[in-house]
């Protein structure tokens, strides 16, 4: 594996931070939804807690099943997929 530039390292970083952020700002638009979601579904505190640690458990599983794959198609691709899914996933009607 060749070494990277200084330039180049510091983009992927920034990349995978900006990435981070995403996340964590969608798992914060969820936690605000919450009561819009116990309105319209009529949910409970409990269903509502089970609905955040429904969508945190999902979320948090799929680095795990990207790295695997990333190690058989390519980092890079997979990390454009999963952008681009998890985009077109936070879409609203």
């Amino acid at each position: 594996m060749s070494e990277l530039r200084p330039q180049r390292r510091s983009l992927l970083l920034a990349i995978c931070f900006a990435s981070m952020v995403v996340v964590v700002m969608d798992i914060s638009i969820v936690n605000v939804a919450l009561p819009n979601i116990r309105d319209d579904l009529g949910a409970s505190v409990a269903g509502l807690q089970w609905t955040v640690d429904a969508y945190t458990l999902v979320l948090a599983s799929f680095p795990l099943l990207a790295g695997s794959t990333a190690d058989r198609i390519g980092r890079k691709r997979v990390f454009l997929t999963g952008l681009a899914a998890f985009g077109i996933g936070s879409l609203d009607d």
